[in-house]
C-alpha cells in the first residue's frame, strides 16, 4: 500500500450511466443491446466488493444527463461513471452537461487519462475527452464510450483512487 491508500469501511453506491442515443432507442423499443464498457465497469467494481450498482442508459441529451445526476444524488449515490458522449461531434454533450454542475473539478484526471491513452493510441488521444470531479457529495467521472478507453480509465486510474477521493472529500469512511 502507498502512504495515502485508503480502504473504506463503507461500500459506495455506484451509478453507471451509458450515454448513447442508439442504445437508448433500442431500450425504448424493448430490444437487446450490447454494452461491453458498462459491463466492464460493473464487473470491476463488483470485484472490489461494491454491490449497490445501478445501470442506466440515456441518450445524448443535456436535460437527460442532468436529470440522471439529480436522481442519483437524491438516492445518495457516491460515484457516477458516465460512459460515452465525450467525443468531438456536435451530438457529444456529456462533458458540457456535467462540467457546470461540478463543485470541485479534478483536472489531473484528464491529464493522466490522456497520457495513458496516448501510450495506446498515439496522437489520436487528442480527440479523447474525459472529465472528473465532485458534484457536491458525488464523485463523477465522464469517460469515452470505447471499451479500451474505459478499461484504461478504470484499471489505471479510477480503481486505484476512488476510495482515497471519497475518504479525503469526507463522503465515506
Amino acid at each position: 500500500m502507498r502512504p495515502h491508500d485508503v480502504r473504506l469501511r463503507s461500500k459506495p453506491k455506484l451509478y453507471i450511466v451509458t450515454v448513447s442515443t442508439s442504445r437508448y432507442s433500442r431500450v425504448l423499443s424493448g430490444l437487446e443491446y450490447m454494452d461491453q464498457s458498462g459491463d466492464y465497469v460493473e464487473e470491476a467494481f463488483r470485484k472490489r466488493g461494491v454491490e449497490d450498482i445501478t445501470r442506466v442508459v440515456i441518450k445524448d441529451d443535456v436535460k437527460m444527463i442532468r436529470e440522471v445526476v439529480d436522481r442519483a444524488r437524491a438516492e445518495g449515490v457516491h460515484i457516477m461513471i458516465f460512459i460515452g458522449g465525450t467525443g468531438v461531434s456536435p451530438d457529444d454533450v456529456t462533458i458540457e452537461s456535467l462540467k457546470p454542475l461540478f463543485t470541485r473539478e479534478l483536472p489531473a484526471f484528464q491529464v493522466l487519462f490522456t497520457l495513458y491513452s496516448s501510450e495506446e493510441v498515439g496522437s489520436r488521444a487528442i480527440s479523447s475527452r474525459a472529465l472528473a470531479g465532485f458534484i457536491d457529495k458525488t464523485l463523477v467521472f465522464a469517460l469515452p464510450g470505447s471499451f479500451n478507453a474505459v478499461k484504461t480509465a478504470i484499471d489505471k486510474i479510477i480503481l486505484d483512487e476512488y476510495e482515497h477521493l471519497l475518504y479525503i472529500a469526507g463522503i465515506l469512511e
